[in-house]
């Protein structure tokens, strides 16, 4: 109790040495707190001095560690982040102020001696630079969606593509085009685009021999040459997304005159689809399209034996990609199953669009054909019965009856029929109708076809 006594004078006594406890309650009161006693101040300002020589011992810390005999405000700063609190503004300059001390009414004061200039010297010193006056101007950010290539507007972007060094004369008071925006011509100067190459030389010297050679309606071998590279060929991915701008282009623009080139197309596609090394997924959203496209066209071409070799090799790429991809794009073959259905059920639709959907929903595979096709064949032979004796109706038609014997693998072998053969073609014709019903009985006369068929 003696000793407590003791301290408790002993920290009476010194309690006011730096912080007295009337800056306590000044303090107080600027944040709302009045009436505080007096020997909570006193406890307080005791806390204070304490945490302030915290702070000075971190910040000798930092200036030890610099390798420098003097505290800067840098110092106390890194010690207020090292305490978790807000660092000090204002006081980071690295000249350190020298401060000055003078005691008045027993109390010590530190201030900072203000710099003195001679009048003189002032007046005798040069002027600075006045600032440069507040303007303005106009400029064209963009004439009809092209970007001008002035110094005012950013550099635009290049567009995705093969870009190659061009030079042009420019006449007078004309608007040119070029890779990087429009530029107003002047008489006789010479405008040469910024270009960024982003092919090597022998990348594009292979690119240029692909695309004319897949154009090229001669010298098959060296087509096969080629497909055989793009096929193998591990180096391919810089040009994978200019081959694939190629042939959604050629794809457009020959649709309607020229299957040969569009066959072309689909056989340069089915070799970068079987490229291992190549990562085709962020084009396939321009890729679909087209192929889809070369299934349930009307018309492909002015030679009519020849569309329909196109809407196989179509139907048979379109079931590699769904299932390469379609693990990782679960929308992609239930969009493209949608699309083959609305076009196959369609009246109005021509039967060459029948017929590619047929091989294409063929090609997709056996739960395709029993879960799409098979349910829609009673209503698909009412269609068909109207044009019997065409050859497109024909083609249809078998081709219906060529795919349904991949649904024998649906059903178990060891399990016998019990049914009587009247009993199961009536089945059959309750299920896929009259006309589809009599070509499965007489071409492919398989029970177990015929009981997958009835069983979808």
């Amino acid at each position: 109790m003696r000793i407590l006594k003791k301290v408790s004078s002993f920290l009476s006594r010194n309690m006011d040495r730096l912080f007295p406890k009337e800056t306590i309650k000044n303090t107080a009161e600027s944040i709302g707190i009045t009436n505080l006693k007096d020997n909570v101040a006193a406890t307080l300002a005791l806390d204070v001095e304490y945490r302030i020589h915290e702070i000075i011992q971190e910040a000798n810390k930092f200036m030890r560690h610099s390798k420098r005999t003097k505290l800067t405000g840098e110092d106390i700063n890194n010690a207020l982040h090292v305490r978790n609190v807000d660092p000090l503004y204002g006081f980071t300059l690295n000249d350190n102020s020298k401060f000055q001390r003078v005691t008045t009414n027993q109390h010590d004061l530190f201030y900072v001696d203000d710099d003195e200039y001679e009048f003189e010297n002032l007046i005798d010193s040069t002027m600075p630079k006045l600032p440069t006056e507040v303007t303005f101007t106009a400029h064209w950010l963009a004439v009809e969606g092209v970007q001008p290539a002035i110094p005012h507007n950013p550099p635009p972007l290049l567009s995705e593509g093969i870009v190659t060094e061009t030079r042009k004369k420019v006449p007078t008071n004309t608007i040119v085009q070029v890779p990087n925006g429009v530029v107003t011509g002047t008489p006789e100067i010479e405008v040469k685009p910024l270009v960024q190459h982003i092919l090597s030389k022998e990348l594009q010297l292979f690119y240029e021999k692909v695309i004319n050679t897949m154009q090229s309606e001669d010298d098959s071998r060296l087509r096969v040459s080629v497909l055989n590279s793009l096929e193998h060929d591990t180096g391919l991915a810089q040009l994978l997304p200019y081959f694939i701008r190629f042939i959604c282009e050629k794809i457009g623009q020959n649709i309607k005159k020229n299957s040969i080139i569009v066959n072309s197309m689909l056989n340069m596609t089915d070799s970068l689809i079987n490229n291992n090394s190549l990562f085709p997924e962020p084009y396939l959203h321009q890729l679909m399209p087209a192929i889809l496209t070369c299934v349930v066209r009307k018309k492909i071409g002015v030679d009519f034996d020849k569309h329909w070799e196109t809407r196989e090799l179509a139907a048979h790429i379109l079931a590699k990609i769904c299932d390469r991809f379609g693990a990782s794009y679960n929308t992609l073959q239930p969009r493209i199953t949608r699309t083959l259905l609305s076009a196959f059920t369609d009246p109005s639709k021509s039967l060459s669009t029948h017929y590619g959907c047929i091989v294409a929903m063929g090609a997709l595979g056996r739960e395709v054909i029993r879960s799409i096709l098979v349910p829609n064949l009673k209503t698909y032979s009412e269609i068909l019965s109207l044009h019997k004796n065409s050859p497109e109706a024909l083609r249809c038609y078998n081709a219906i009856v060529d795919i349904l014997p991949k649904l024998k693998e649906t059903i178990d072998p060891s399990v016998n029929n019990q049914m009587r053969d009247e009993d199961l073609r009536q089945k059959l014709v309750d299920k896929i109708g009259e006309y589809f019903a009599k070509g499965v009985m007489s071409q492919i006369g398989d029970e177990q076809v015929i009981m997958a068929i009835i069983n979808c």
